[in-house]
């Protein structure tokens, strides 16, 4: 059943339309040494060196109690999530790489700890199991967006199943409902409700490709992409940054990955955001009156 993963290098900038075609017909497209990536880098590293006060933030699990780290790790967490350079640095990556920016809506930028010592993890903090992001959002012209903060090796670091592209997987997209989500992330429901749909029958863990990029470098591929963690016991914590990106050309166009086994009935439109504007990519879809 393996296949071989279609990864492909970019130095240089190239148009939506490209990268699109390239990303939604399964390829993973890494841009590599990008300068705003390589500023990006630096000024997270500082933060998460701040946060974590630990000048290895990568073994800093090993020193300091579960408890502690995850603390400082959390902190450090909500303050790249809300920090105007993180995001003028992150605007100024995705432009090196050639998208147009004026059509573009995020979720959020998000900087991710893949904890290896179990005590440590936390429900955002973790080793994610197999999923396509698709199962959660139901909008297939999704783009990730994945770099490391520190280097990642083949047993610490991101996988793909690229055999699995185009082969429906069993799964709970059907069920799964935010609302429920977020109602017991409030407390209000006892039960620890899964964050994203569920593979009902996961795959072997050993048809994950690792893929294996350069801080400096930022890969991107389709949300319907079935990837998970490499699952981290190196004693060393895996530190990396991602984004969603959903852009109006793509929508245009009628630009998106194949559905092949998703089955919610709800596109969560109201997810992304314009990165510049701020407005939902839901109140624009509404006032386009179901069409772009």
């Amino acid at each position: 059943m393996s296949k071989r993963l279609d990864l492909r290098y970019r130095t240089s900038s190239e148009n939506d339309h490209d990268r699109a075609k390239a990303i939604f017909s399964g390829a993973i497209l890494v841009y590599r040494s990008l300068p705003a990536m390589h500023e990006l880098v630096q000024f997270l590293r500082e933060i998460i060196i701040r946060e974590i006060a630990f000048s290895d933030p990568c073994s800093a699990e090993s020193f300091l109690g579960s408890k502690e780290f995850r603390n400082r790790a959390s902190a450090a967490r909500r303050f790249v999530r809300d920090n105007d350079e993180v995001s003028r640095l992150y605007k100024k990556v995705l432009q090196e790489a050639g998208v147009d920016i004026s059509a573009l809506f995020f979720d959020h930028f998000k900087l991710r700890f893949q904890p290896s010592n179990k005590a440590s993890q936390t429900r955002y903090m973790r080793d994610l199991p197999a999923h396509r992001d698709t199962w959660g959002s139901n909008v297939h012209s999704q783009i990730n967006w994945w770099a490391p903060v520190w280097p990642v090796t083949a047993d610490r670091t991101i996988g793909i199943f690229p055999a699995l592209w185009n082969s429906p997987v069993q799964n709970s997209s059907a069920e799964w409902s935010y609302r429920e989500l977020i109602k017991d992330l409030k407390g209000e429901k006892s039960k620890d409700y899964p964050m994203l749909p569920q593979c009902l029958t996961p795959p072997a863990q050993n048809e994950a490709v690792p893929v294996i990029i350069n801080p400096g470098d930022i890969m991107a591929f389709s949300g319907a992409h079935l990837h998970c963690s490499i699952p981290n016991r190196t004693g060393l914590v895996r530190i990396s940054t991602e984004t969603r990106t959903v852009s109006l050309h793509d929508l245009k166009f009628s630009r998106s990955a194949k559905n092949v086994d998703c089955d919610s009935s709800i596109s969560h439109f109201d997810w992304f955001h314009h990165i510049e504007m701020g407005d939902s990519l839901a109140e624009y879809y509404s006032n386009k009156s179901g069409s772009f």
